[in-house]
């Protein structure tokens, strides 16, 4: 979209809305300029850039307008970057180079955008220093791995518990089959003297009496079956 009067180009990339401006701007031109502004960095959008490369300021009233238009593009909570890599408006902003997000061309803001956000949570890295962390964020990160690792310890204690648990488990169901293993055997080397001596019966006289434990008693049921025959 180019102006009639003044020299200005708006694209339009959904949340990015970027603002070309060329020109000399005086104080002729400032209440014009403005106006148009205004509607632009109200508007939809979230990062709004405003490309100044090919634009000169003449009055400091326009370095009054960027610092309000700042102020309420962050109530909305949107962004106001201004893009420009010349000398001249280096010197017009300097005065405010520490409150405006400053870049030499949108592909350069993109490009730092990482090292912008790492900044912002406190992790900072140069060539000379390496990398480097805030205070804040070292015990942040810190108190993250110390949880992460108590967390792993005890769920590993938990498994190690369920597994001695399941071992002793196994170990008593092997303790009692052998034991019971050794009893069918010594109760079938029992049986058989007394199967040779005719002194057990068949399966239908020992059922007619039940399962019996005392082995005196199922002597003398048999002795007194055996008369009554």
């Amino acid at each position: 979209m180019r102006s009639d009067f003044i020299d200005l180009m708006v694209e339009d990339k959904g949340d990015e809305v970027i603002i070309s401006l060329s020109g000399m701007f005086g104080i002729r031109e400032y209440a014009a300029l403005k106006e148009k502004l205004e509607n632009l960095l109200l508007g939809p959008g979230i990062f709004f850039f405003l490309n100044l490369e090919k634009a000169r300021f003449l009055d400091s009233e326009y370095l009054t307008f960027f610092l309000d238009m700042l102020n309420a593009l962050k109530s909305r909570k949107n962004r106001l970057i201004l893009l420009f890599s010349n000398e001249e408006n280096k010197e017009y902003f300097s005065r405010y180079s520490a409150v405006f997000e400053i870049a030499e061309s949108l592909e350069a803001y993109h490009r730092q955008g990482l090292a912008n956000q790492l900044k912002q949570i406190g992790v900072h890295y140069s060539r000379q220093t390496g990398l480097r962390v805030t205070p804040a964020v070292a015990i942040g990160g810190a108190v993250l791995i110390l949880g992460w690792l108590l967390t792993l310890i005890l769920i590993m204690s938990e498994q190690n518990k369920e597994l001695t648990q399941r071992q002793n488990t196994i170990t008593l169901l092997e303790m009692q089959l052998r034991r019971s293993t050794m009893e069918i055997e010594r109760l079938e080397s029992s049986i058989g003297p007394l199967q040779n001596l005719g002194l057990v019966g068949s399966s239908d006289e020992t059922s007619s009496f039940g399962i019996v434990r005392d082995w005196i008693l199922y002597l003398d049921k048999l002795d007194s079956l055996r008369r009554e025959k």
